[in-house]
This record gives C-alpha cells, sequence and structure tokens, in this order.
C-alpha cells in the first residue's frame, strides 16, 4: 500500500484519510446560523445584494418579453437572453447622470468602456468566452445576477415563477388574484415607462450582439435602473409589492406580514430623527427597546431584538477564538504546545486582566459574585473588542457575554420561546445557553469557568463545526490542529456582524422616493406610513 505524503499546509482527514487543503472558511463557531434564519422571515423577498427595486420590474418585463420574442423552452437560450440584456445595463449605466450603484456588471462595464478601441461593443464577447464558459466575463455565475442575486428573492415575494417543474426556465407570475402584485402587473408598469422605440432599440441589440455608444445613451433615462420614474404606476407596485403580505402565492389562513411591520418601524425610526441611521442603528435601537413600542411588543421589533442578541452572542464567541488564536501564534507560531498549558495560560492571562481593570481581587472569585458588582453595556463592549488584541480581546469577549445575560435576564425565556416558535434555535444559539448552562455556572470560579468556556465552547465547538463542514468535501475550515493532546495553529478569524437586510430595503424605499437621500420622510413617504400606519 503506497503512502501519502503530506505537504503544501494539508491535512489528513481522520473519517476519510484523504489530503485536505485548508481554507478560510466562515463561521469558525457555527454561531450565525440563528441570525440568517431571523432576517429570512422578517425581510423575505429581500436579501443582501439585491440593490435596485427597479429590477424586480424588469426582470419581470424581460421574462415576459422573452416568452413573447422568443419562446423557446430551452434554458440555455433563455439564459443567454437574460446575460445579454443584464450586460447592456450594465454598459448603459456607465452614462447614467448620477450614482449607478449596484448595477451588476458594472465594474466589469466600466473597464469595457475605457479600454474598447471601436465605438461597439461585441455583447456575446462579454457574456460568454469562446469556449462558452462564463468566468472573467461581466458576471461569472451562469444565470447572471438574476440567478445569483434577484431569483430566490423575487420567487419568495410572488413575482417569478418556474415556468416547468424541473426549474429550468422562469416566467412571472400572472394576475390571477387582483389583491396582490404579480409579475405580470410589475410587466405592464415597466413597459409603460419604456419608449417604444427604446424598447425595440435594446431588443434589437440583443438579438444582434452588438451595441455602440450613442445606442446605450439612447436607452436612457428609461433604462435607467437607480431610477423609478416618479408618480409612476410602476412605483406605486413596487410600493405595493413591499407592503403586501409576505407570500403573496401561499394560501394563509392568518398571512404574516413582518416585511410591512419593520417597514412601518423603519419609516418610524427614521422620523425619529436619530443621530445616525443606518441597519445597525435600527436594529440597535429594537435591541435597546427589547423589542417593544410605546412599551407594547412587537412582533416584527421583537424578530430585531431576537436577531441584535445572537448578533452579540456569535459576535462574543469568535471574538474569543480570534483572540485564543492570536495568542497562539504570537506564543508558539507554528509550533506545537501541550493543549491545557495552553489554555491555563490563557486563562491566567484573562484574569490578570481582570484584576487590572479592578473586576476581582482573586482567580477564585465566584462568577456570581462577579456578576454583582459588574455594570457593562454591549455596545461599548463591542467596541472594545474591535481595537482588542490576543487576551484582551478574550477578556472583553467574557465580559460581552456576561453583559448579555446581565442585561437581558427578565427576557431569555421570552427569547428562547420565539426562537423556538419560529424554528430558529440553531445549535448553540445564546438564549438556550443561559437557561441551561450558564446558570449552573455561578458557584464556579472565574478562573474554572474560563478554561472550561474555552475548552468547550471555543476550541471543542469550532473543531466539532470545521469536521461538520467537511462533508467529503476536501477542504477544511480548521483554524488549528490538535493531535495527542497538543495544539499547533494554521489561521485566524475576524469577527464581523452578519448584514440585517435593513441597509438594502433602506436604498429601496430610496429608488422609490419614500426616503431622501438624507434619510429623512419625503411627502411621498408620509403618505406611505400613514398608509400602513392606519392599517396596522
Amino acid at each position: 500500500m503506497s503512502q501519502k505524503v503530506i505537504k503544501n499546509n494539508q491535512s489528513i482527514v481522520p473519517f476519510f484519510s484523504e489530503r485536505m487543503n485548508f481554507i478560510r472558511g466562515l463561521d469558525p463557531l457555527g454561531l450565525q446560523n440563528t441570525s440568517d434564519s431571523t432576517f429570512s422571515i422578517l425581510l423575505p423577498g429581500l436579501n443582501n445584494v439585491t440593490g435596485r427595486i427597479r429590477y424586480y420590474s424588469f426582470y419581470c418585463w424581460l421574462l415576459d418579453e422573452y416568452s413573447k420574442r422568443v419562446g423557446s423552452t430551452d434554458p440555455k437560450e433563455q439564459r443567454k437572453f437574460i446575460r445579454t440584456a443584464e450586460y447592456i445595463i450594465a454598459l448603459s449605466s456607465q452614462f447614467y447622470a448620477g450614482d449607478n450603484g449596484s448595477i451588476p456588471g458594472s465594474n466589469y462595464a466600466k473597464l469595457e468602456i475605457q479600454n474598447n478601441e471601436i465605438d461597439l461593443h461585441d455583447l456575446n464577447a462579454g457574456i460568454y468566452k469562446p469556449d462558452g464558459t462564463t468566468a472573467n466575463t461581466y458576471w461569472n455565475f451562469g444565470w447572471g445576477a438574476f440567478g445569483q442575486y434577484y431569483l430566490g428573492s423575487m420567487r419568495d415575494i410572488g413575482i417569478i415563477i418556474n415556468r416547468d417543474s424541473e426549474g429550468g426556465i422562469y416566467t412571472r407570475t400572472s394576475s390571477k388574484d387582483e389583491g396582490f402584485i404579480s409579475g405580470e402587473m410589475l410587466a405592464k408598469s415597466f413597459a409603460t415607462n419604456i419608449d417604444s422605440e427604446k424598447s425595440d432599440l435594446f431588443f434589437d441589440c440583443i438579438s444582434k450582439g452588438k451595441i455602440n455608444e450613442d445606442q446605450l445613451k439612447n436607452l436612457l433615462p428609461d433604462f435607467n435602473l437607480t431610477k423609478v420614474p416618479n408618480g409612476s404606476e410602476e412605483e406605486s407596485q413596487l410600493i405595493q409589492l413591499l407592503i403586501q403580505k409576505d407570500y403573496p402565492v401561499r394560501i394563509e389562513e392568518d398571512p404574516s406580514t413582518l416585511r410591512k411591520q419593520t417597514i412601518t418601524h423603519l419609516l418610524n425610526f427614521s422620523n425619529s430623527k436619530p443621530t445616525s441611521f443606518n441597519d445597525r442603528e435600527f436594529v440597535y435601537a429594537a435591541y435597546n427597546q427589547k423589542g417593544t413600542s410605546e412599551n407594547k411588543v412587537e412582533e416584527s421589533l421583537f424578530g430585531w431584538y431576537y436577531y441584535q442578541f445572537n448578533e452579540f452572542w456569535h459576535y462574543a464567541n469568535t471574538s474569543i477564538l480570534n483572540g485564543v488564536l492570536d495568542s497562539l501564534e504570537d506564543s508558539y507560531g507554528p509550533n506545537w504546545i501541550q493543549l491545557r498549558q495552553f489554555v491555563d495560560g490563557i486563562g491566567e492571562s484573562v484574569i490578570d486582566v481582570f484584576k487590572t481593570e479592578n473586576l476581582l481581587d482573586d482567580s477564585d472569585d465566584k462568577i456570581s459574585d462577579i456578576l454583582s458588582r459588574l455594570e457593562l453595556n454591549e455596545h461599548d463592549l463591542f467596541q472594545k473588542i474591535s481595537k482588542a488584541k490576543k487576551t484582551e480581546k478574550v477578556f472583553y469577549g467574557i465580559l460581552l457575554i456576561f453583559s448579555q445575560y446581565l442585561n437581558n435576564k427578565p427576557n431569555l425565556i421570552s427569547l428562547k420561546e420565539y426562537g423556538d416558535k419560529n424554528d430558529l434555535g440553531k445549535d448553540g444559539e445564546g438564549p438556550g445557553y443561559f437557561l441551561t448552562q450558564f446558570k449552573v455556572k455561578m458557584s464556579m470560579s472565574i478562573f474554572d469557568f474560563i478554561k472550561e468556556y474555552i475548552f468547550k465552547h471555543i476550541i471543542y465547538r469550532h473543531q466539532y463545526v470545521a469536521f461538520r463542514k467537511i462533508r467529503g468535501g476536501g477542504l477544511s475550515t480548521q483554524k488549528f490542529i490538535i493531535e495527542d493532546h497538543h495544539i499547533r495553529y494554521l489561521g485566524n478569524f475576524e469577527a464581523a456582524f452578519t448584514g440585517p437586510r435593513i441597509g438594502n430595503l433602506i436604498s429601496f424605499l430610496k429608488d422609490l422616493n419614500i426616503l431622501s437621500t438624507d434619510n429623512m420622510l419625503t411627502e411621498k413617504g408620509v403618505s406611505v406610513f400613514n398608509q400602513i400606519s392606519l392599517n396596522d
């Protein structure tokens, strides 16, 4: 039997006996799933990469026109049609009078416009390489930005469906129910805002596979997807799309409207003229108010409270991992160190920081005693963690966990129940830990607690998550190797919050003339806010 040689930072997978390369990976403790699942139910039909709401009506119109002008049921034909259309939009965006941000393919198009020596652009060369592949074209993903960014959200919000059971062809939904915005309605309203000559030019260029700069400019402003025509039927329908029930094509006795509720609270937050208005400040406000408005628990606000609670939770734990790994690399480099000796050393260093900060007198102080004299704020600790290194980061990560417990203790049961009711309480979620494991740690010494926590919830949990992610793929996200009770450093990972979709919702509301560029409610915004507030 031949022997395998390990080289180039490879490892032998213990349960597959195959070579494995290490990659950076994401979410090294597997604690972001709860956050991701939470914002998915609070803002269905949106995601963190769909930057422009007008693409929703554009794609409905494009698919409608595809069925009329081409009609082929070959997925390859539809895929090429969509990619070509997207590329034309990206090229034309280089001639927008204002902002052209969040237009997929615009970076590639910018270079194409700058570097093209002749005033004619080969569209086929921009969407496919000669061998038919898409790498290093305007968009790598085969179905373009439509398939990678927009399809799932548009399907959730009820304006796109699979034309057949295999999902190889897509079409807009039909106007069967007048109570909801369909893809057919958006296709018609988008068409109303497109001059017929410009529409014919657009499809003529798709057919010929070529376009010049005069033609690109002639498509504007009609095909500017950063601007929804003010006061148009398209604008009105896109607003209604966002505030109708969350899943229009579902038959539900009690349909959810969490997206509309979130929009209501976001506009109310804007109306309060906060010092800073952005996605995280809105979520912070929900967290600080414990999901209540005027002393009443609101379902969507409580969801954002739950979301930010888990954001702090995974940030605290991932920061501890980062600090542990930082210390491992700084002290031992690529060399092995006995695991228990290493963790004892981390624990002693963290205790020293506790003493320096006058938070304890002795390493035998109990958790309950330390908690009784702490006054902490999660936001302040987040700022301190972002600037800390090595064991100081571990220290602040531990404090952030303590802070979450102290400041949310009366709401832990409600948080746990919310997660269970909505199937959000993933493996390792915070409220469950505080209600079960943490409450029995009160009599432990701070030193023993820190060591046990690092062993169980940081080192062994990361190892468990890394092995779980392999799933036969041959790539490992491990940040260290443990062998024969010794540990060796491989890499590190910086903690970060997830994106809660609120940022893109704010962009949508600006595109729809509901929020001004300085984040104030416009006249239309006030009207929409009053409408949805009264309906609630």
